[in-house]
């Protein structure tokens, strides 16, 4: 792993209503021995409150309350964009470089936040689309955000197959529902969009203009008997890690190949059902007020590497606390996806992760110069280590 084609976000401090979040960002190109030239095609997207503002044309809010005419998408907002194909860092860029400010465009206070969210992915994609023109047709970009508000809304829009896990805090009584981690249960926000999914191959079918077909490329070869078979491809199921895994294929054709189910970009994929419309979720941090770490990262992490096993690193620094947790947990967990990588492949993906630590602001002090102090206390693991001071 070369740490000169690394990007970092240094660990910065984002006031979030109640709440302080502390977030890093750590981009690592992969290594691809066989390609004369690569560059890494992850980029990611950090914005806070004032970067969040827009303009409202005035109107009566969907509550009945005259709009103001000025308001706040969100406090923060976090995104990663996984770019493929010959083009594929052009289109991450682009996605990434418009995605705040298309939110921004798209939202009023006159709709609902979660409709201007997920419209904000298609107007993207059409941005990328008009930009790229020919070059779009067989590359793209995922793209994953989370819009975390001022009232403890935590919203996630995905497209693609990277992914947004939280760690919740369990009660001292109480053992985590997963083996990796200590004191966090691991709840993923996102469903991976692949082709292992029966719900999102029924929804291609009935979405695309043109004839397609879902098949390994054993299958397309004739290496292999043709069907739709594929398992699940969940979390660690033996499908998650084949090397082979079921894609999309223009009928008789042995392209596009796409994996996953939507993107941003791949103009063709688009004919065959790849869509850019994301899946929501949401996640209540009143609702679970011990949730401590929200991980948004590509699937460089989790190709080889569970929710739990990344989780588990995010927990360990978040416990041990100090200056640059957060940052720390970002560079071990993109460590940790590589070596995966150099053990199971000749090649290594481009390995993107953001570390989001979350405190309640009344154990944090925001200094003028941003830098934070903390004293938290956390399960019995402070009495262990007693009382820990985070600067």
């Amino acid at each position: 792993m070369d740490p000169s084609r690394r990007e970092v976000e240094r660990e910065r401090a984002c006031v979030v209503g109640e709440r302080v979040v502390r977030v890093s960002v750590v981009c690592q190109e992969g290594c691809y021995p066989h390609k004369e030239y690569h560059v890494n095609q992850d980029c990611y997207v950090v914005a806070e409150r004032q970067e969040l503002v827009y303009a409202d044309g005035g109107g009566v809010h969907a509550c009945g309350e005259a709009s103001h005419g000025r308001g706040v998408c969100g406090e923060l907002l976090l995104g990663v964009f996984d770019g493929h194909g010959k083009r594929g860092e052009d289109c991450a860029q682009i996605a990434s470089g418009y995605f705040t400010g298309t939110l921004i465009g798209e939202t009023s206070e006159t709709e609902a936040l979660d409709a201007s969210y997920a419209r904000a992915f298609e107007k993207v994609n059409e941005e990328v689309c008009e930009i790229m023109g020919e070059d779009a047709s067989f590359s793209g970009s995922t793209a994953i955000t989370a819009l975390f508000d001022a009232d403890g809304t935590v919203r996630v829009g995905n497209v693609g197959d990277s992914r947004c896990v939280v760690g919740i805090r369990v009660a001292n009584d109480e053992l985590p529902l997963n083996r990796h981690t200590k004191t966090w249960n691991v709840l993923d926000l996102t469903h991976d969009q692949t082709c292992f999914r029966a719900d999102e191959r029924a929804r291609m079918k009935a979405q695309a203009e043109s004839p397609m077909m879902f098949a390994t490329i054993g299958m397309v070869l004739g290496e292999t008997p043709s069907h739709e078979e594929f398992g699940d491809g969940e979390p660690g199921s033996d499908e998650e890690y084949c090397d082979d895994p079921p894609r999309v294929f223009m009928s008789g054709y042995r392209f596009p190949g796409c994996a996953f189910t939507r993107s941003i970009g791949d103009t063709v994929g688009k004919a065959l059902g790849v869509s850019a419309t994301p899946e929501m979720s949401t996640h209540d941090l009143n609702a679970s007020p011990t949730t401590q770490c929200v991980v948004i990262a590509s699937d460089g992490v989790f190709e080889f590497m569970s929710s739990g096993e990344t989780m588990a690193i995010a927990e360990r620094h978040y416990l041990e606390g100090g200056e640059g947790a957060s940052e720390r947990a970002a560079e071990e967990i993109v460590q940790a996806a590589y070596t995966r990588w150099q053990e199971q492949d000749e090649r290594a993906d481009d390995v993107t992760a953001i570390v989001a630590f979350i405190y309640p602001s009344d154990e944090v002090t925001i200094h003028p110069s941003n830098d934070v102090v903390a004293t938290i206390q956390l399960n019995d693991v402070s009495k262990i280590m007693g009382a820990m001071t985070v600067s």
